[in-house]
């Protein structure tokens, strides 16, 4: 009996978390998006200071990435985030690959231009173009992701995001 009511209790208690947890989970989410923001101007930076040392924006960036590609495949190799289906490659639609190319354009640029204008100016810029981007790839709800309407919310924000940015010039 005791434990009828106990298993009770606690399977109550689960769903209350669970129910709490689904809630906030976006919460969450949303925070380490803007932690995973804080890191691009120190990359930058970082990234800026190596090209100064080696005399070159393209090894720099390169390295950067070579960096980033030994961090990766130890993830894959610890399989933090669960086995990937190596078959799927092939299925993969072959514009998708194309995200390395715009990465390494994006990390030669950030370290060109963060070396010319400073960190704050950079990134302002790059994030006024990726919101631009991303409220256009929303709209039309282009590459596969879930269409979201341009609204006259999203429309001011943008306006307030050209405005900031014109303060930082």
């Amino acid at each position: 009996m005791i434990t009828s009511r106990f298993s009770r209790l606690s399977a109550i208690i689960l769903r209350i978390v669970s129910t709490i947890a689904s809630r906030y989970q976006i919460c969450l989410y949303l925070l380490l998006a803007l932690l995973s923001g804080t890191v691009l101007p120190i990359q930058a930076s970082l990234n800026a200071q190596l090209a100064h040392s080696l005399n070159s924006v393209p090894l720099a960036a390169g390295i950067s990435y070579f960096v980033g590609a030994l961090a990766l495949i130890a993830l894959l190799v610890t399989r933090w985030f669960g086995n990937p289906d190596w078959s799927a490659l092939s299925k993969a639609p072959q514009w998708s690959f194309l995200g390395g190319v715009l990465g390494a354009g994006y990390i030669t640029s950030s370290t060109y231009f963060t070396a010319l204008l400073g960190p704050t100016l950079t990134l302002g810029f790059v994030v006024c173009g990726q919101a631009i981007a991303g409220i256009i790839t929303d709209h039309f709800g282009w590459l596969g992701v879930p269409q979201h309407r341009l609204t006259r919310h999203r429309r001011f924000a943008i306006g307030l995001l050209l405005i900031a940015v014109f303060f930082l010039t």
